[in-house]
């Protein structure tokens, strides 16, 4: 995988997680975007002063989250998170 596509973290057999970072004044459309697609997931905002969020989603739902992802990256600059929040207990997906 390219070093700047999306990579799910599984957080339980029910739930991946992508981390991103996202410029801060970006994060409202990021969440605009995945409102207007039903099922591509839920953004979360996890350290505002980085504007790192993530973006959750079912298994079953991996690839049209990607899809959106790639679809509004000319919209919204968001980046995989470099450094994943210490506090979650993550497995690589």
């Amino acid at each position: 995988m390219a070093e700047n596509e999306p990579q799910a973290v599984e957080l339980d057999p029910g739930l991946l997680a992508f981390y991103l970072e996202v410029p801060r004044h970006q994060i409202v459309l990021l969440q605009a975007y995945f409102e207007l697609y039903d099922g591509g997931g839920t953004v979360r905002t996890l350290e505002g002063e980085r504007s790192v969020v993530s973006v959750l989603t079912p298994p079953s739902q991996k690839a049209d989250c990607v899809s959106v992802l790639n679809a509004i990256r000319e919209h919204v600059e968001w980046q995989p998170c470099r450094e994943i929040p210490e506090d979650r207990q993550l497995r690589p997906s």
